[in-house]
């Protein structure tokens, strides 16, 4: 199967889109709401883009049919009208004023007739046709004849407010009525046909936008949510599903937390949309909700997602806790259901107890609960100092005293148990130690030997070698095998010492003869002896000496094999053509030798740490081309520690550095 691989790039652009895709459809949605609520969105208007063909107008239409029908009927009651009826007559009054409104009426009921216009006199005929024509020129007409029985207009879909199979019957009489409406389909008036015809030219050519982004918007969505999905939990390497640090918060808070907040945001986008905005702050309200709803909704989501990949949904939750909480509490209930029984009797004897003293004035319940109070005192000390003995016991092993016993002839119960294993495992120490040291003794044993029983061959090969050495042989073949037999011999012999040398050094089985020395002096003279040594391989040596004496404590023979061991371990490794630097300091309490040089080969490489240099047999040249043993470091490590001092090396790339510490003897 093809390795699939979701960078942090991919993911937060499918995160950025899906956000985008949110906001288009939040906004397209709320245009079209919009749109609806304020009837203008129907779907035979789609595709006109004339506001006095479209259905919004019908509508406004049937609006003002209605107010004028209630007008008609609260001016024929005249003075009969109430208080709330002349507000609701004055409001009518003023829209359908004649300068104020492109809405014009001639309506007659028997004898009596009403107009908004101001030219008709007092008197006049009411002549129908006359008044039709006069209202066909305006743009928009209806004749509501019910006396001819004729009925007319050019507004398409308003008959059926008339005649529809509502009741309007209550609004129109059927009989003896006589009504003519004319429009200025010019509107040269900013009334509310006006403001209907603006609103729609402004708000009508979003629909078909809104549709297709809408459209669009849930399909990339849809896709992007796909994306999110097959990404979440997966790196570059695509395999291995990691959690991020919300996803270890326990489900159900994560559950409620996010529906909580949700219809904390739904309720306010119900706010956004309950309120009156124009087309810009809509986008902005409600993109920006929707944002906030989206966010909300993907950190939940890809969480969720998260958990059920990594199998993490259950173990991740409250009740796996308590439940495991519960099974814990059962599966130890040795421990737990011995103290929740204890604490329940307390409580119980000492309410009852309580109660009886108290309560009933009982003199022998008081007294019990004092009796049995100042026993529970007795037993908690009882336990305290019980504590205190097995930490003492333990304190005695720590301190490294391995035969120390708890005495458990005084302890009860679970301290009594635990002052037993306690012993047993200081026991047990005990007899580890002692076989780690009889192990030591035999391997220290072991190299003696051996050693001693390789010097007896070795010592006959060396002498025969030197006789050889003595016949003058002319063979030059013959005299080179001698010569590396000699080298060689040579060099088993001091490996040979050298290991007898450090056995006996790690062992302790050393005797030194401590005494005041000046290291300066020391150095000095070591440095003296390998003057030859550096020279044969281009090495300089630069030291830096205080021009006063420094006084230590050790053993001079001693100190000066491990100075020695230093300088021949640098004439040895070292890079030629380079330089040694060797320096002595005396700052406070402690005088400090230190040697640093340029290894020859690569100590990065060659050992894995810098503590594996002072290990027998470790050695910077790896290859072991080199005439060393291996033991150089280590035999001056043991002796420096023996003698009360520190050595420590160090390794910074190639450059080695060893020092050696002591304390400084001061003058009496």
């Amino acid at each position: 199967m093809e390795k699939r691989s979701y960078t942090n790039g991919m993911k937060i652009a499918g995160l950025v889109l899906h956000q985008f895709f949110t906001v288009v459809l939040t906004i397209s949605i709320f245009l079209l709401g919009s749109m609806v609520s304020k009837n203008i969105l129907e779907l035979t208007d789609i595709g006109t883009e004339d506001f006095f063909g479209s259905g919004y107008y019908l509508q406004c239409m049937e609006k003002k049919c209605n107010d004028l029908s209630e007008y008609l009927q609260l001016t024929q009651k005249g003075e009969e009208r109430t208080p709330e009826e002349e507000k609701r007559y004055l409001k009518y009054t003023n829209e359908f004023k004649q300068e104020d409104s492109n809405f014009c009426f001639w309506y007659k009921v028997g004898e009596v007739w009403y107009t908004n216009q101001p030219d008709t006199e007092e008197g006049q005929v009411f002549d129908t046709q006359t008044i039709l024509m006069e209202a066909k020129t305006m743009g928009d007409y209806l004749l509501y004849d019910m006396q001819e029985k004729e009925f007319g207009t050019n507004i398409r879909g308003l008959e059926n407010y008339f005649f529809g199979t509502y009741n309007t019957q209550n609004y129109w009489p059927i009989e003896d009525v006589v009504l003519v409406i004319g429009v200025d389909t010019q509107l040269p008036v900013q009334d509310d046909l006006y403001e209907a015809k603006e609103e729609y030219v402004r708000l009508h050519p979003w629909i078909k936008v809104s549709i297709v982004a809408a459209v669009l918007s849930i399909v990339g969505w849809i896709l992007t949510l796909v994306y999110l999905t097959l990404a979440a939990g997966h790196n570059d390497d695509g395999e291995e599903i990691r959690l991020n640090w919300i996803d270890k918060v326990k489900t159900e808070l994560m559950i409620a937390g996010f529906v909580f907040l949700t219809s904390e945001l739904v309720i306010l986008i119900s706010r956004v949309g309950g309120q009156d905005w124009d087309v810009s702050g809509l986008l902005v309200a409600s993109g920006t909700v929707s944002c906030l709803i989206d966010a909300l909704f993907l950190v939940f989501y890809l969480s969720m997602v998260r958990r059920l990949k990594a199998e993490a949904m259950w173990e991740n939750s409250l009740i796996c806790w308590l439940t495991r909480g519960v099974e814990k509490t059962f599966r130890e209930r040795t421990v737990t259901v011995q103290v929740l029984v204890t604490f329940a009797v307390h409580m119980i004897v000492c309410f009852i107890l309580a109660v009886g003293a108290f309560r009933y004035k009982n003199v022998i319940c008081l007294v019990l609960l004092l009796i049995f109070s100042g026993g529970e005192a007795y037993l908690m000390l009882r336990k305290a100092v019980e504590h205190y003995k097995i930490l003492q016991g333990v304190e005695r092993i720590t301190d490294g005293n391995l035969s120390a016993k708890i005495d458990v002839d005084e302890l009860h119960g679970e301290d009594r148990k635990l002052a037993e294993a306690i012993n047993n495992i200081g026991a047990g120490l005990l007899h580890a130690v002692d076989d780690n040291t009889k192990n030591e003794r035999m391997k220290a044993d072991l190299i003696t030997n051996v050693s001693h029983d390789i010097k007896t061959p070795l010592t006959s090969i060396i002498n025969y070698v030197n006789l050889l050495k003595m016949e003058h042989i002319e063979n030059e073949r013959a005299g080179n095998y001698i010569r590396i037999l000699d080298e060689k011999s040579q060099r088993l012999k001091q490996l040979t010492e050298d290991l007898v040398e450090a056995s006996r050094v790690s062992s302790g089985n050393v005797k030194l003869e401590m005494q005041k020395i000046d290291i300066v002096e020391l150095v000095c003279q070591t440095g003296g002896e390998f003057d030859e040594k550096f020279e044969s391989k281009e090495l300089t040596i630069v030291t830096k000496l205080p021009k006063n004496a420094v006084f230590i404590r050790a053993d001079g023979r001693q100190l000066y094999r491990v100075i020695e061991n230093l300088y021949n371990n640098a004439a040895k490794y070292a890079m030629e053509k380079t330089r040694v630097y060797v320096e002595v300091l005396s700052e406070g309490e402690k005088a400090e030798f230190s040697i640093k040089n340029v290894s020859e080969k690569s100590l990065a490489i060659e050992n894995n740490s810098v503590e594996d240099l002072t290990e027998r047999f470790i050695r910077g040249d790896s290859s072991r081309t080199t005439e060393g043993s291996g033991l150089g470091l280590s035999i001056a490590k043991n002796l420096t520690i023996l003698m009360g001092g520190q050595f420590q090396i160090s390794v910074d790339g190639d450059l080695f550095k060893a020092n050696i510490t002591f304390p400084v003897l001061m003058e009496e």
